[in-house]
């Protein structure tokens, strides 16, 4: 392991020698940093993996090797303070993390997964348009990977864009037709379209491929509900485990089942 000194020396030496517009460093250089401030973060000295990085960022700023490692250190970093109890300090790191993700994502020669790494942590902040430009961008990127097209589609459900939500999760299953969790999510837009002759097939087809996944079976209940089969929605709810049967989210969905039985009743 090159100590974190001696990193940094040899970054400042090369940066001292060049004029700014020359200045440059080997691969050879970028490599041993990384893998320096990589066995740093392995052995949980955060401060000392950052500070190699921060000195490289600044000797390879263009370099997509180097802002994504950056980004991973930032990312732990996060982490660490979390686990410390500093919300504001992680959330300041996520930050930085996404920037680097970003500027990799500019110079990457095959940026797909790294658009989607990208994308994903947006998403997470809470930051909705850029994670929708990643997602796009790495959903062009790679015409086999159907997760970019998911996570669109669950965006748009989330703010009830159900039409354009139809359209992405559609993408995701013609590259993957077999995935559960697009299957259900594409029966919950179909029956909120009123599409339930769609919906409820379409349900059942993915739980059938993962039986034993309660939030599976959560949403086919609420596809269920939506579709007029109220009944059989709090069938299915009555048979999740105790501890979500216990949850909010699923005692309200109950008692909407309930109103929607009383409704209908003479």
């Amino acid at each position: 392991m090159i100590p974190a000194v001696l990193c940094v020396a040899l970054l400042i030496g090369c940066k001292n020698a060049e004029s700014p517009q020359e200045a440059t460093i080997t691969v050879e250089q970028r490599r041993a940093s990384i893998d320096a401030a990589m066995e740093y973060l392995d052995a949980g000295r955060f401060t000392e993996a950052l500070a190699i990085m921060n000195v490289l960022v600044t000797k390879d700023p263009r370099g997509a090797e180097t802002q994504e490692s950056f980004g991973l250190v930032l990312l732990a970093c996060a982490t660490d303070a979390r686990q410390n109890g500093d919300n504001q300090e992680a959330k300041k790191y996520q930050r930085r993390a996404l920037e680097a993700y970003k500027d990799a994502c500019e110079t990457a020669t095959n940026p797909g997964l790294l658009q989607l790494s990208t994308a994903q942590l947006a998403h997470m902040q809470d930051d909705e348009q850029t994670a929708l430009h990643f997602y796009k961008l790495a959903h062009n990127s790679n015409s086999q990977d159907a997760r970019a097209a998911f996570f669109i589609a669950q965006i748009k459900m989330l703010n009830k864009n159900w039409k354009e939500a139809k359209t992405w999760i559609d993408e995701s299953i013609q590259r993957d037709s077999i995935e559960p969790h697009a299957l259900l999510s594409s029966a919950l837009i179909e029956a909120e379209l009123g599409n339930t002759d769609l919906a409820i097939p379409l349900a059942k087809k993915g739980c059938a491929i993962q039986p034993n996944d309660s939030n599976l079976r959560f949403i086919q209940a609420r596809v269920l509900r939506i579709s007029g089969q109220p009944t059989h929605a709090i069938d299915i709810l009555s048979a999740l485990p105790a501890d979500l049967q216990a949850s909010d989210i699923v005692r309200n969905e109950k008692k909407m089942c309930e109103e929607a039985l009383q409704a209908k009743a003479p």
